[in-house]
């Protein structure tokens, strides 16, 4: 295999990863809006901020969000926001965040029905969707016509 079929076939598989990530986690997002909701606290809101060795902060603030929500008799923990990425470039968001879920505040809950241990607070479309749909869609308009290139010059 060439070096450039072999980036060929990479690239489409990442534009097809990509594309189906965003399509699971926008089911999901559409499905917990359906989800029951169940009383909660938020016993622990922390933020995360990467930096590389020499201390240089990289546009990544993540969020680590730990509840405690009851379904029936049994107390579950979650730790998911939505469905999408817990690392965010933007510290405003972390701000509203923050201001959101503080630590100890009341909140609601959505749980799977089918599943009260997969939770998270604020179901729906995430940006994070939009950001994997374009890389995907970036991705498969770069390497399909490769691709196709590729094997009409392998016939002949």
């Amino acid at each position: 295999m060439t070096g450039t079929r072999f980036f060929t076939l990479a690239f489409l598989m990442l534009g097809l990863w990509a594309v189906t990530a965003g399509v699971v986690k926008a089911v999901e997002g559409f499905r917990a809006l359906s989800w029951p909701e169940a009383p909660g606290r938020i016993i622990m809101f922390r933020v995360d901020e990467i930096r590389t060795s020499q201390k240089i902060r990289i546009a990544r603030l993540c969020l680590n969000i730990d509840y405690l929500y009851q379904v029936g008799d049994k107390i579950y923990e979650g730790h998911r926001l939505n469905t999408g990425w817990k690392c965010f470039g933007s510290e405003k968001r972390i701000r509203e965040l923050s201001a959101r879920y503080p630590t100890g505040r009341a909140v609601q809950v959505r749980y799977d029905p089918a599943e009260p241990e997969r939770s998270l607070l604020e179901p729906g479309l995430d940006w994070s969707i939009f950001f994997l749909w374009g890389v995907g869609i970036i991705t498969l308009s770069v390497a399909w016509p490769l691709y196709r290139k590729s094997r009409i010059r392998t016939r002949f």
